[in-house]
């Protein structure tokens, strides 16, 4: 998801993984698995299988986990903050982890195409010889979209090609 706003001068693009569901429905979703599968494995414990037990809470422990790492992963967060003669990049969750400052004239954005069509290209930063990936879990659409927003703010993109560099 690509979001942008202006805040005191400055313009920020905000980018998020897509989330079809927050923590608190994985809990829920998790919470009606367990109830369902405890009671068929109490079933075939009370029948005499009550080997059937430590695998159902293996499995739901396994379960839970799964959707614990996918949420914190959806919770990834990278704000590209364009502050006039400036530009920072900050990546983390919850917070920023990882802050990178450019200067905005000599930063442009570089688009390799991906190796298999299906594939969004990699974009990334590039300012005095450093690289940043962004926006890694995009779709094409919303690719497309941080592209214009990044031309709409001055910077200038290069495509990276099959056919050579392109510049925009």
């Amino acid at each position: 998801m690509v979001s942008v706003s202006h805040d005191e001068g400055r313009r920020l693009i905000i980018l998020r993984p897509n989330r079809s569901a927050d923590w608190h429905q994985n809990r829920m979703l998790w919470m009606l698995l367990f109830s369902h599968s405890s009671l068929i494995a109490t079933g075939f414990a009370l029948a005499g299988a009550w080997m059937i037990l430590p695998f159902a809470g293996l499995e739901l422990l396994l379960l839970g986990a799964a959707l614990w790492y996918v949420n914190w992963k959806c919770n990834h967060q990278q704000v590209i903050t364009l502050d006039g003669a400036s530009l920072a990049i900050d990546k983390g969750v919850l917070r920023p982890r990882r802050r990178w400052r450019f200067v905005t004239v000599e930063t442009s954005v570089s688009v390799l195409e991906a190796p298999f069509p299906n594939e969004p290209p990699r974009v990334s930063l590039c300012s005095a010889g450093e690289q940043v990936g962004i926006g890694e879990f995009l779709g094409h659409e919303e690719l497309a979209e941080l592209l214009s927003r990044l031309r709409a703010c001055g910077l200038r993109v290069c495509d990276q090609g099959a056919a050579g560099t392109r510049h925009f």
